[in-house]
């Protein structure tokens, strides 16, 4: 990314009866990355608006929040069969990549890994957006 330029993650959370959809935009500013957060709820409302979540600034070197590699773990997801339903969407521009799940057991294992991934960011998790974590005793 070069200097205020701006990436936009477009998230699918919808899972059976359940429709929530996010919209990330990430700007490079000097040596930093604004991340703004927001999400659209639609299950118990139809005219949702969206709300902003968060807006982090993080390190341009940050270590702790490593989506670069949850989007390198998910390659084989990459799509450009414009039939099949992006989950994850990734503009710069006028550059989409676009990312699909195969099945309900599919979806389960990506949105693992996403919620994992972005709970880094956003260890808050108000409104468990990035679903509630598992504690094993």
């Amino acid at each position: 990314m070069t200097e205020l330029d701006t990436l936009t993650i477009s998230f699918d959370h919808s899972v059976c009866t359940y429709q929530g959809y996010e919209r990330i935009e990430i700007t490079k500013q000097s040596d930093s990355i604004n991340i703004v957060s927001n999400f659209k709820e639609l299950t118990f409302e139809e005219n949702s608006k969206w709300k902003k979540i968060y807006d982090r600034k993080i390190s341009e070197n940050d270590t702790i929040w490593k989506f670069e590699q949850f989007l390198k773990r998910n390659e084989k997801r990459k799509n450009t069969d414009q039939n099949k339903r992006g989950i994850l969407m990734l503009t710069n521009k006028k550059d989409t990549i676009s990312y699909s799940i195969d099945g309900l057991v599919d979806l389960n294992i990506f949105l693992a890994d996403y919620y994992e991934t972005m709970r880094k960011i956003y260890p808050e998790n108000k409104n468990g957006i990035y679903g509630i974590e598992i504690v094993e005793e």
